[in-house]
């Protein structure tokens, strides 16, 4: 485990804290396998975290969060027009005049031990006449909402095919079985941060009746048998998608609310 995080942790959490994770992380038995051989013999090591354990990420958080720190302090790197935002180990550096100065940023990380992968740093110009930045991916979202919105609906529609033979055994299945199953592994790809979507009314629209079609294939109610919508939200125990992500937006909303809260001083 580097030196530089236990003194990094000396700032933060008690020296009893200190050495449960000190403890933890000490005499860890470790094997390698490799693609199409058997395991090594187990071995000790305290050098690093092991991949896996749940105590790793947020130990990296933390080494992060003070490496970006020290990048704060260079004057030419951060001005009041420079935006960041980290998310596990991905940061974005936002600015509203130019480009952001990323091989300082490498050289200043490197000195961490933090390499910065080239492959994957990307640049994107935001510009109100310019549509390309809509389709940028970050952190498994599109820039875009309508673009984010449709592909979203592809996605969740790619899983509800992909367990259709689930959803056609109403004699094997029950239904509140398979309305379970839908609500973790579809609607929850659906909906993943629509929180932050805008939506017109037609966009609105669009979406009701897209979760309603998808409503049906898993009572496996198909033309001509019809339902009506509100029998069909009875029936599922669902609401319309529009109203779930109103309310989603609204749990945003008043987050964001409790951190400015929160980070100002003459609120608290």
């Amino acid at each position: 485990m580097p030196g530089g995080i236990l003194n990094i942790l000396k700032n933060i959490i008690r020296g009893g804290e200190q050495r449960i994770i000190k403890y933890l992380l000490s005499n860890t038995e470790l094997s390698i396998k490799l693609k199409g051989s058997s395991k090594t013999e187990s071995f000790k090591s305290n050098i690093g975290t092991p991949q896996g354990d749940s105590l790793s990420p947020v130990l990296f958080i933390v080494y992060l969060e003070h490496a970006l720190k020290n990048i704060r302090k260079i004057e030419t790197l951060y001005t009041q027009n420079t935006l960041e935002l980290a998310y596990a180990d991905d940061v974005d550096f936002a600015s509203a005049t130019d480009f952001v100065d990323v091989e300082t940023i490498q050289k200043e990380l490197a000195d961490f031990r933090l390499n910065v992968s080239t492959n994957k740093t990307e640049y994107t110009l935001v510009q109100k006449d310019e549509e390309d930045w809509k389709k940028v991916k970050k952190e498994g979202l599109l820039l875009g909402d309508t673009e984010d919105i449709e592909r979203r609906k592809q996605l969740s529609n790619l899983i509800l095919q992909k367990l259709s033979s689930i959803w056609i055994r109403n004699d094997k299945v029950k239904q509140v079985t398979r309305l379970n199953l839908f609500r973790a592994l579809v609607k929850s790809i659906l909906l993943y941060n629509c929180g932050t979507w805008s939506l017109t009314k037609q966009e609105e629209n669009k979406l009701n009746t897209f979760y309603r079609r998808q409503l049906r294939t898993i009572l496996n109610i198909k033309y001509p048998t019809v339902i009506k919508n509100n029998a069909l939200y009875q029936k599922t125990g669902e609401t319309s998608i529009s109203l779930t992500i109103l309310k989603a937006r609204w749990r945003l909303f008043s987050h964001i609310l409790r951190q400015a809260i929160k980070n100002h001083p003459t609120l608290q």
